[in-house]
């Protein structure tokens, strides 16, 4: 018993040493532990941000903890402050981190590298109707490439074209390359586009031959016409008005289908067809007279030329000029008094009352009416038809009645608004004489005396025409009146 006692006695006091050891190391470590904030990354402590692109801070985080205590780590808010972040100018910069927590505080640091490491952004524009006919190169719908350095970079994108893609590139001036790439899609949607030389409604003239001169086109095949097939037949020796029906498929089966209509008719008995000698030049002048007419009868006079004037009341401050060219040996015809075409070409009758107005007025200034005149556009113009179909071929035939009788040319100068160059309009003129002298016919200039560098042609045209063997005459009735094919 006496021994159990003492054992007793021996455990208790060892506990009791093991409890007052551990007390103390207690009390130790809590007297030599110091609370301090940690901070904790996120990524590295070195970061890199692209120019002039917002920063976005990869993040970190701070607890309060202890030297000695470290189980203990109770999370922290952080103030960030990257206000030194410079992203619109490449180098090193500072971004600060706080944190605190009753009386501990703490800062760290994290270096921010600002650099251009990304290629431009090359943005294709694209249509979902848009496509590229077979055969043909690809005509691009466009692009753009921006930089976050250069900024606007387009002018600077290649681009190649290889089994049938685009492939585009562009570098920034820091080395980044981008690329882009687009599939072209290959189609034909069209079907081949008819050309009639003399458009789709003419007038042929009873016993003479009907030329049905067209081409066909197609914008993938090209020229179809061969495989053009016609519906219809015209017999000129029948006035009549028959109609042509026309067709055609490309190689992908787009079909274009038109229809032509052909009127024959009498010829009428003022369709002249005089011959005169093929070295025979008309010159004639519209829609004047003008400002510039008097220095036109000048160069006329100078050089004993004669030439033909159709007239127009579109200058009333001129109309004595009209005077002037009969009275220097000038033809004076009508051109219409106002040049309205929506007007004169309104109807057959109000054409006759626009002509007659023009002729009084020649009257009035020469003392007799001419017989002659000459169509706004020409016989062949088709404008007409926009007010009034068939009124050129209904006026033609009123003229074969009355006895009166229409010029058109074989010669344009170009000066309608073909070109406004003086070189141009002589060497129209001189090119056009050339071919017709070829061909046996005379040649009739179509010029305008309302424009300056035409009549500042004129000049060189006479002087060419004398120096090569030609003669200038005025439009008389039963001269060559190079008629057109009516277009209406």
């Amino acid at each position: 018993m006496k021994k159990n006692r003492k054992r007793k006695n021996t455990l208790t006091k060892v506990l009791i040493g093991i409890l007052c050891a551990l007390f103390l190391s207690l009390v130790g470590i809590f007297l030599c532990n110091k609370w301090v904030i940690q901070f904790y990354y996120t990524g590295t402590d070195e970061v890199h941000a692209q120019y002039g692109m917002p920063y976005n801070d990869p993040g970190i985080e701070a607890k309060y903890t202890g030297t000695l205590l470290r189980f203990i780590k109770k999370p922290v808010d952080v103030t960030i402050d990257s206000s030194a972040v410079d992203l619109h100018n490449f180098g090193e910069y500072t971004v600060t981190y706080s944190a605190k927590y009753k009386d501990v505080s703490a800062t760290t640091k994290r270096k921010v590298i600002v650099e251009d490491t990304i290629g431009p952004d090359i943005q294709l524009s694209s249509s979902p109707d848009a496509y590229t006919v077979y055969n043909h190169t690809y005509d691009e719908e466009g692009f753009k490439a921006i930089d976050n350095y250069d900024g606007d970079v387009t002018s600077q994108v290649t681009s190649k074209e290889s089994n049938g893609m685009i492939y585009y590139s562009v570098t920034d001036s820091q080395g980044n390359t981008s690329t882009a790439r687009r599939k072209i899609v290959y189609d034909d949607r069209k079907g081949p586009t008819f050309n009639f030389e003399d458009g789709s409604e003419i007038v042929v003239y009873n016993g003479e031959e009907f030329k049905d001169d067209y081409t066909a086109i197609d914008d993938c095949d090209g020229d179809v016409s061969s495989k053009v097939t016609i519906e219809g037949s015209v017999d000129t020796s029948t006035n009549g008005e028959y109609e042509l029906k026309y067709s055609v498929s490309d190689a992908h089966g787009n079909t274009t289908n038109v229809t032509r209509k052909v009127k024959v008719e009498d010829k009428p008995v003022n369709h002249e067809t005089a011959t005169e000698d093929n070295k025979t030049i008309y010159l004639t002048f519209d829609d004047g007279p003008y400002k510039y007419t008097d220095q036109l009868l000048d160069i006329l006079d100078k050089y004993n030329v004669k030439a033909t004037f159709f007239v127009t009341n579109a200058y009333p401050g001129y109309a004595y000029c009209i005077g002037e060219e009969a009275k220097r040996g000038h033809t004076v015809a009508v051109h219409t008094a106002t040049h309205n075409y929506a007007a004169v070409y309104a109807s057959a009758s109000a054409y006759w009352n626009d002509f007659n107005r023009m002729n009084d007025i020649i009257q009035q200034q020469t003392g007799s009416k001419t017989t002659m005149f000459r169509f706004p556009g020409g016989s062949s113009n088709t404008v007409s038809k926009n007010y009034c179909s068939g009124v050129v071929s209904q006026i033609a035939r009123d003229a074969n009645s009355m006895g009166y009788t229409y010029y058109d040319w074989n010669v344009s100068s170009g000066d309608a608004g073909e070109t406004t160059n003086t070189d141009v309009v002589y060497n129209n003129v001189i090119n056009g004489i050339s071919a017709n002298t070829k061909y046996g016919h005379p040649s009739v200039v179509l010029q305008h005396d309302v424009k300056d560098f035409s009549v500042n042609a004129v000049e060189r045209i006479i002087q060419c025409g004398l120096e090569n063997g030609y003669s200038f005459k005025s439009l008389q009735p039963g001269s060559y009146t190079a008629h057109h094919q009516i277009g209406n």
